[in-house]
């Protein structure tokens, strides 16, 4: 659904059959589903012009009840990004050139649940935030340098290790 200028927003899912279940005939497993839920939407503010981006998915994958619960038989992950021009003139020879600062704020848990044996929370999950600045030189091409810093929890959720790193980017949409 969207209304021209303002945003959208927008479902979707998607699912289906993941394994083989046969082999030359003889079946070897029941057929095994993934099925993927996802919510996204995307709004542009007038004033001052910005924009925010954000997508929600939810994923059921059915894991045979022999594997361990490190495989996750639910999953859960989001983005917001939120960007703001703040200059909008020719540069280097590009007549509408933008420059724009962006905060994007990732998260995914590769393992929702708990423990059957203990009760216990299970972690495998990321969260991570991204400030950056970007330079649109035409409106389908961006060169984006970000500083991604992360928290990562392992399978047993023990505190977070952190980490950092800086990213640079080129898309070009045609």
């Amino acid at each position: 659904f969207s209304k021209r200028g303002r945003g959208e927003i927008g479902l979707s899912y998607m699912g289906g059959i993941y394994n083989r279940f046969e082999l030359d005939g003889l079946s070897v497993d029941r057929k095994r589903r993934v099925d993927v839920l996802a919510a996204d939407l995307r709004i542009t503010f007038p004033r001052p012009g910005t924009e925010l981006t954000a997508e929600a998915a939810w994923i059921m994958v059915d894991i045979p009840s022999g594997y361990t619960q490190q495989f996750g038989e639910r999953q859960f992950g989001f983005f917001v990004d939120v960007v703001q021009t703040v200059s909008r003139k020719p540069m280097f020879g590009f007549e509408d050139a933008e420059l724009r600062v962006a905060v994007r704020l990732d998260y995914a848990d590769w393992n929702t649940g708990t423990f059957s044996e203990t009760g216990g929370r299970i972690g495998d999950e990321v969260l991570a935030l991204v400030p950056a600045v970007s330079w649109r030189p035409v409106p389908q091409t961006v060169l984006r340098f970000n500083y991604r810093y992360v928290w990562q929890k392992d399978l047993l959720d023990n505190p977070a290790a952190r980490s950092a790193v800086f990213q640079a980017g080129l898309a070009s949409y045609f």
